[in-house]
């Protein structure tokens, strides 16, 4: 017991020393190259880095492994994680868990099912039997895999341990039937694609679990797209370590000039689409995950001078 009281005791104090010795560099563990994650992280670091408190994009296999940098990794103090991904981990570790908290709701991501173009696979349910890429053990893809298997009862046979972009060149080149894609559309690395098509997603088991919401990817989302296509969708969140009393300075700050933000990047041309769909105020209280109290007097103190704001100027507009 004392022993494991020791262990706990130094993580905490390595995670404080992270913090303390990133005073000049935040790391946000984002996910690959290829990801909405990646990109979303990389427009946070064009609005919000600054020469005194520098953002830098740390790469990574996805949500779990998000986790487990915030928790360990002297580089990362913040990382993008799915929500399914937050109650798969809690059901293996749950005391690791409780000290992970949301700063940020993001955006939802949809599931993309990928197949090549003359493939005759119409329906999740024809998976079964088939060679699924699952995406990198750890990911957010891996971690929404094994929910739909086991809510569904679907037997496929798992491709493991390929990236996305590695899991699109199997299914091209037919050592894979199909890949599962989580990412908030459109994914850049599908819309460089040729050769496949998307499968509608759509399953009763799916339609009554919590966490996962019916949605539609538009017609014409992808180039080679006709129709819109069924699917689900899941919740991310910019996530931290659960400080009580140290940096609610620097994770406000950084909260702020997120939220404060938002407005301009769904609007000003160079950020990503998603950003249209983030909606600080209206989720920070429906995502069911623990927020952090500095972050949520952040995005409440920034969205009420956001709407002074407006009306400041409809004020001015009317004089």
């Amino acid at each position: 017991m004392k022993g494991q009281k020791m262990k706990n005791k130094l993580a905490l104090l390595a995670i404080i020393a992270a913090f303390s010795a990133s005073a000049q560099t935040i790391g946000i563990s984002s996910g690959q190259p290829t990801g909405t994650y990646y990109a979303i992280t990389n427009d946070i670091i064009k609005v919000c880095s600054k020469p005194n408190a520098r953002i830098i994009n740390v790469p990574s296999d996805g949500s779990l492994d998000n986790i487990f940098k915030i928790y360990g990794d002297k580089a990362t103090q913040y990382g993008i994680v799915q929500t399914d991904a937050l109650v798969y981990e809690q059901g293996i570790d749950p005391k690791m868990m409780s000290r992970i908290m949301m700063v940020f709701p993001f955006y939802s991501e949809e599931f993309h099912l990928v197949v090549k173009d003359d493939s005759s696979i119409s329906s999740i349910d024809e998976l079964a039997g088939k060679r699924v890429v699952e995406g990198v053990e750890g990911s957010g893809n891996w971690v929404t895999a094994q929910v739909i298997k086991k809510v569904t009862g679907i037997k496929w046979i798992p491709v493991a341990g390929m990236t996305q972009q590695q899991g699109y060149d199997a299914v091209v080149n037919g050592t894979a039937d199909a890949e599962l894609v989580v990412a908030g559309k459109p994914v850049s690395m599908i819309t460089k694609s040729h050769g496949i098509k998307l499968v509608p997603i759509s399953s009763p088991a799916l339609d009554s679990f919590g966490l996962y919401t019916k949605t539609m990817i538009p017609s014409g989302t992808y180039a080679f797209q006709k129709t819109s296509i069924r699917t689900y969708k899941v919740d991310s969140i910019l996530a931290t370590f659960a400080f009580k009393n140290q940096y609610q300075k620097e994770i406000g700050d950084l909260v702020s000039c997120i939220a404060g933000n938002v407005g301009m990047m769904q609007t000003a041309p160079g950020f990503h689409v998603k950003w249209r769909e983030v909606d600080p105020l209206g989720r920070i209280d429906k995502i069911n995950w623990p927020a952090h109290p500095a972050a949520t007097a952040a995005i409440k103190r920034e969205m009420s001078r956001g709407v002074r704001h407006r009306h400041d100027d409809r004020g001015r507009k009317n004089q």
